[in-house]
C-alpha cells in the first residue's frame, strides 16, 4: 500500500480536526450556565434554585424572578462576597431543600405543584421545617431574590423610576420661597 505526501497530508489534517473536537462532544453537560470561580454549581442545584427564586417571585403580568436572573444574581453574589463557609453551607441548603420537599411532598421541589412549593416555604418561614443550613439557603435566597429584583431594570425603570444623584434642576424658583422653606 503505497502513500503519497498529498493523501498523508489530508489524513492527518483530518485526524487533528476531530482530537481537536472531541472534547467539545465529551464535555460535561451538567454544568452551571454560570461560570463561578470559587463555587462549584451542577445544572440541577442552579435549576432548583432557579426554581426556588421563581416560586418567591412569580411572573405575572409583571416580569418575575426569572426574567430578571434572580437565580444568577444569588450564585453570583455568593460566589463573589461570601465567604468559602457560607458558600458551603449554602450549597449543603439547597440539598436538604430538595429532601424537606421529598418529605413532605413526595415530589422533588423543581416537581412540586406551586401549592406544595408554597407550602413548603411557609413551613420554613414559621420555623415547623428546621435545619440550619436550610434556614440559612432559604432566607439568602429571598433576600438575594428580592435584591435583585429591586435593583433591576424593569423595576428601576417601570415601577420606581429611578433620578440620577443630583436630580432634576428647577431653575425659575424664587429665593425667598427657598429660605422660607428651610426654616
Amino acid at each position: 500500500m503505497r502513500i503519497n505526501r498529498r493523501t498523508a497530508i489530508q489524513q492527518l489534517a483530518i485526524i487533528s480536526a476531530g482530537v481537536a473536537l472531541l472534547p467539545s462532544c465529551l464535555q460535561d453537560h451538567s454544568k452551571a450556565s454560570i461560570l463561578l470561580r470559587h463555587m462549584k454549581v451542577d445544572a440541577g442545584q442552579e435549576h432548583l434554585l432557579e426554581e426556588l427564586t421563581v416560586t418567591l417571585i412569580p411572573s405575572g403580568p409583571t416580569p418575575g424572578a426569572r426574567e430578571v436572573s434572580a437565580h444568577l444574581f444569588t450564585l453570583r453574589m455568593l460566589d463573589d462576597c461570601s465567604p468559602r463557609k457560607d458558600q458551603d453551607k449554602f450549597l449543603r441548603g439547597l440539598d436538604q431543600l430538595d429532601k424537606a420537599s421529598r418529605s413532605a411532598s413526595g415530589k422533588s421541589f423543581i416537581k412540586a405543584s406551586p401549592a406544595e412549593r408554597a407550602a413548603l416555604l411557609s413551613s420554613i418561614e414559621s420555623k415547623k421545617v428546621t435545619d440550619q443550613d436550610l434556614d440559612f439557603c432559604y432566607f439568602t435566597t429571598k433576600r438575594m431574590t428580592i435584591l435583585a429584583y429591586s435593583s433591576s431594570q424593569y423595576y428601576l425603570t417601570k415601577i420606581q423610576v429611578y433620578e440620577l444623584v443630583p436630580g432634576r434642576w428647577h431653575g425659575c424658583v424664587p429665593v425667598k420661597a427657598q429660605l422660607n422653606a428651610a426654616s
